[in-house]
């Protein structure tokens, strides 16, 4: 898939976890509609867990068409082009991923490709062009689902396509492009920028799987300031060694995912910068009004840059549907964060058993 410069720049909006289910959230659609209104993005990109639950969609096609056009309307209706990655959830609805990706093909503006002999659905590869040149590749790449334990990893033929895709344009053109990678699971290298830490400190996040029983916050030396972790990375059980093919040639400048909805922050891992964009779903959890979306503004020299868009600051305070605003603001982020706070419960109220029952006793 090729697209074209219109000016200066080219602008991509990536929008992960909206997470909905047969009802769209309104204002998911607003903080959709609202980015798209003050950024005018070129591509917008849709990166896993666009929607899930089988109690919601039951596996019923019309459903899923349904929220799916629901949650692309703010692109189609401003004719602006769209493509997709798949996340663990989407196929949770009863649908697998390549039939979910037909009824993409039926909405106006999807320009998403699935490239043939490769592991997973939707991966492709979109050329940015300029007089005609190509300047910049973006790779959309199916980081796959969970396993029994954990989550999958993108797997070895996904990366020798990737690996084939970089050599024929760097055969074609002389020298690589610079490129950037979308996908939906972080990549194991993330836990680079963190620091481990006591339990104790401030703003520690569990982590857990791979990394149990230790506890972490951003290295503040090698993330964005306005960068935030609020849970620990969910990466996968094991490393297939993706990083250490897109380090080969320093073709790729910067790999973005979601997944984890609470992390805004990126910074940059041996010449590659890696990045979280937070949750933009109100169904589900997420980093309160920092619910948000992220923009890359990428010039013809082949150089770009990255910045989020926050709720909070582009459509305010006011959310249409606060009870479930509320209700989510307070669910555990995963299994672990619920047994830390059911724990601290229970602390909680024998702790006040006990006093009631000494000072019983001393009365």
């Amino acid at each position: 898939m090729k697209l074209n410069f219109k000016g200066e720049e080219f602008k991509i909006m990536q929008i992960a976890d909206t997470q909905d289910g047969a009802r769209v959230s309104p204002d998911t659609l607003e903080l959709i509609n609202t980015a798209i209104e003050r950024e005018k993005p070129d591509l917008i990109i849709y990166s896993g867990d666009q929607i899930w639950g089988k109690s919601s969609f039951g596996g019923n096609a019309e459903k899923v068409e349904k929220s799916l056009r629901d949650l692309t309307y703010p692109a189609v209706s401003r004719k602006i082009p769209f493509a997709v990655c798949f996340g663990n959830h989407d196929r949770q609805v009863g649908l697998t991923n390549k039939e979910q990706f037909e009824i993409y093909k039926k909405i106006d503006c999807f320009i998403g490709e699935d490239t043939p002999g490769i592991d997973g659905c939707a991966n492709q590869a979109i050329e940015l062009d300029c007089g005609g040149e190509p300047v910049f590749l973006i790779y959309l790449i199916d980081s796959h689902s969970s396993l029994k334990v954990g989550y999958d990893n993108v797997h070895q033929n996904q990366i020798e396509w990737y690996r084939s895709v970089r050599d024929s344009y760097e055969k074609k053109l002389g020298r690589v492009l610079p490129s950037i990678v979308i996908q939906h699971i972080p990549v194991p290298e993330v836990m680079e920028l963190l620091l481990e830490v006591k339990k104790s400190v401030k703003g520690a996040q569990q982590g857990f799987r791979n990394h149990a029983g230790k506890w972490y916050v951003l290295n503040r030396e090698l993330v964005n300031k306005e960068g935030f972790m609020r849970e620990s990375p969910a990466d996968p059980m094991e490393n297939s060694g993706e990083f250490d093919a897109m380090a080969e040639k320093g073709d790729v400048k910067g790999i973005y995912f979601g997944h984890d909805h609470n992390n805004s922050f990126t910074g940059t891992v041996r010449g590659i910068e890696l990045g979280y964009t937070q949750g933009a779903g109100f169904h589900v959890y997420g980093p309160g009004l920092d619910r948000g979306v992220r923009m890359f503004s990428i010039k013809k020299d082949g150089s770009y840059t990255t910045y989020d868009l926050r709720y909070r600051d582009i459509v305010g305070k006011k959310v249409k549907e606060k009870f479930i605003y509320a209700v989510l603001t307070l669910m555990p982020t995963n299994m672990f964060d619920a047994v830390s706070r059911g724990v601290k419960i229970v602390a909680v109220i024998a702790a006040v058993v006990i006093i009631a029952l000494l000072l019983k006793f001393l009365l």
